[in-house]
């Protein structure tokens, strides 16, 4: 387990009424397995009256029994736990809905604190399971370790992410005596207690500034070297070539320490170890940087990032002040180069999955041009409210005058003017409820605010665009990376090439779904037969022996449309002839399309599957030749011999 401590507002205004609103309310945050709809997904306000509404909605049990706040256990020392709106949390406070004013109470009889708030967070492992209660007694432990012990504090577990996680917000303010808790060294404090739980619980011991030593002794961890540069690893892993800083690092790292550890370090020796490898050393600014010696005018690298003790602050303190290298001119074998940084050199050969990631980042790149253009293009609906209250005004204007003109009597004039008035704020209110339910309208369209990025794509994906989708799923792959194992840990299914991804199709006799992560699900009267998650083609249990026909065509039909680099069949061996048996009509039909497994096994399966199909259906000519070139789909009717339900038939 490790412990996070979230950067606080620089302007110490931390709110618990939103912290509490945030670690105890998850229904804004959308779940993958959501139906993408046509609506685009409004989240709730964040402002203060509406998280009070809300409160006072919880409290009087308004919204309804998911949000009705349900508690599980109370001890005696006051505490409680509860569940509220599927969130599992624990409190000392009077009430979970009051907890955030009670807080608020105690801070304001502390005059010198001006941040009462404290939040950290406890994280465990992908592969780690807590129990609710090892969780809460988790989080207990660290707060007697602050020092907090009896401040009021609420706790909620998440567990809608990879890693199971619990908000832990306490009141740095005591209730009984109004002092402050000082909380210098709190994060070496929380890493202490982090190994102590482990150990207690049996958690795996995560990286940390302490560790366990000998004689079951906490020390010091030892030192670590800091992470690459930000930039520097997409670099290699989208541009297939080596980067400047990790070359340095393989290669002039370990002989940097070495002189470090002689302690008979100069600058010429380290200008020396450099030069070996065609690396130099410079000034810049107020710092040191390692650039190619080659192209002096290429990209450079902080030098401190290569190896933390090649800084000028370190160095000059111990060496002297900077010199420059050396002129390089004279025949010496110490200035020879033995290696150099090539920037055009591969990393590993180009394949066909490296193509279609080339692919994938050009289609996404023009979905984000679209985006932007839209953007650009998009304009706030004129609601004319300017121009409407000047016509109320000006009407009721015009009704004054009329009843200056026409009536001389001073008593009955002031009445009708009073009236005037009176019908005259009647008219604006009305006004005002009118262009309140207008905008109210064109929010839950969508057209009051232009989209986010991703309710945009959702958009997109919807009205069939392949790039939407495949977004959609690197979004969803970014966030959480499940079911790692090869066959993912599922049955009756047919794998594909990684995100190799495919429109959504919208067929006679499917109904097509589109959810969050990308997945499309198609339903045959109302049950799902054939999930589509780009990668896996899930072919489900039909109703009946046409269901499950229809469901295996779709399924050969599906995967006929991706890229064919890698396609494997999971199940047993009937599951398996009868996937075979509906790619082979797929072949012997005239059309562009191609289904053909990699395995080797299944494809020798295969040949026999389509040596009995061609006698069974009395064909002369064997099946057309697998060929790599794949198309857009087009609606071309099949021959009246075999008409399975294409995907691309609509």
């Amino acid at each position: 387990m490790n412990v996070i401590i979230p950067p606080k507002r620089g302007d110490k205004g931390s709110s618990f009424n939103r912290l509490v609103s945030y670690i105890s309310d998850r229904g804004d945050k959308p779940k993958d397995d959501d139906l993408v709809s046509a609506a685009p997904r409004q989240n709730a306000s964040r402002t203060k009256k509406a998280m009070f509404d809300r409160l006072v909605d919880y409290a009087d049990r308004n919204d309804g029994g998911d949000r009705a706040v349900v508690i599980t256990d109370v001890f005696p020392d006051g505490r409680q736990r509860l569940i509220s709106g599927g969130i599992s949390c624990e409190t000392n406070c009077f009430s979970w809905e009051t907890s955030a004013a009670e807080m608020n109470m105690v801070a304001a009889q502390s005059r010198r604190c001006q941040d009462p708030v404290y939040h950290f967070i406890l994280s465990w492992r992908e592969n780690e399971l807590p129990t609710d209660a090892q969780i809460f007694e988790c989080a207990e432990h660290c707060i007697r370790q602050l020092g907090m012990e009896g401040h009021q504090y609420v706790t909620a577990i998440h567990q809608d992410t990879d890693n199971t996680h619990c908000h832990v917000a306490v009141n740095r303010v005591n209730p009984i005596t109004y002092k402050a808790a000082a909380l210098w060294n709190d994060a070496d404090t929380l890493q202490k207690s982090c190994r102590v739980l482990e150990r207690k619980y049996g958690f795996i011991q995560d990286n940390g500034s302490w560790q366990w030593g000998v004689n079951d002794q906490l020390v010091r961890a030892p030192f670590r070297y800091g992470s690459a540069p930000q930039g520097t690893v997409p670099l290699q892993v989208y541009s297939n070539t080596e980067s400047l800083y990790h070359y340095a690092v393989n290669e002039v790292r370990e002989k940097i320490s070495a002189l470090i550890q002689s302690r008979e370090i100069t600058w010429r020796q380290i200008h020396l170890a450099l030069h070996e490898r065609g690396l130099g050393l410079r000034e810049q600014g107020e710092g040191l940087v390692i650039y190619d010696f080659l192209r002096p005018e290429g990209p450079v690298v902080k030098a401190s990032s290569v190896h933390p003790t090649l800084t000028k602050f370190r160095l000059e303190a111990h060496i002297g002040a900077f010199e420059g290298p050396p002129t390089f001119e004279h025949e010496e074998w110490s200035y020879g180069i033995f290696s150099t940084y090539q920037p055009a050199f591969e990393l590993r050969d180009k394949d066909v999955r490296f193509d279609r990631r080339q692919a994938r980042a050009e289609a996404r790149l023009d979905l984000k041009m679209r985006y932007k253009r839209y953007r650009e293009g998009w304009e706030k609906p004129d609601l004319h409210v300017k121009d409407r209250y000047q016509q109320v005004a000006a009407r009721y204007q015009a009704m004054k005058a009329d009843v200056k003109r026409s009536q001389h009597d001073p008593l009955l004039r002031k009445l009708l003017y009073r009236v005037a008035e009176f019908d005259r704020m009647k008219a604006m209110a009305e006004l005002r409820i009118e262009l309140r339910d207008e905008r109210q309208a064109l929010a839950e369209k969508g057209l009051l605010r232009p989209l986010a990025y991703r309710p945009w794509v959702e958009q997109q994906a919807l009205r069939g665009d392949v790039a939407a989708v495949s977004q959609l799923r690197g979004f969803v792959y970014r966030e959480k990376r499940k079911e790692r194992t090869p066959d993912g840990g599922f049955d009756r299914l047919i794998q594909c090439g990684q995100a190799d991804d495919s429109a959504v199709y919208h067929l006679r006799s499917y109904t097509s779904h589109l959810h969050r992560d990308g997945t499309v699900e198609y339903l045959r009267d109302g049950r799902v037969g054939v999930i589509d998650r780009g990668d896996r083609v899930h072919v489900k249990p039909g109703f009946d022996g046409d269901d499950k026909l229809y469901n295996y065509r779709l399924a050969a039909n599906l995967v006929s449309t991706k890229s064919g680099d890698a396609v494997r069949i999971v199940g047993d061996e009937q599951f398996v002839d009868q996937v075979l048996d509906a790619g082979c009509g797929i072949n012997h039909r005239d059309d562009q399309y191609v289904f053909q497994v990699t395995d080797p096994d299944q494809m020798a399966r295969y040949k026999v599957i389509e040596r009995d199909h061609r006698q069974y259906y009395g064909y002369d000519e064997p099946a057309r030749a697998q060929s790599p070139v794949r198309h857009d789909p087009v609606d071309d009717a099949p021959d009246d011999r075999y008409q399975p339900p294409r995907p691309f038939v609509g």
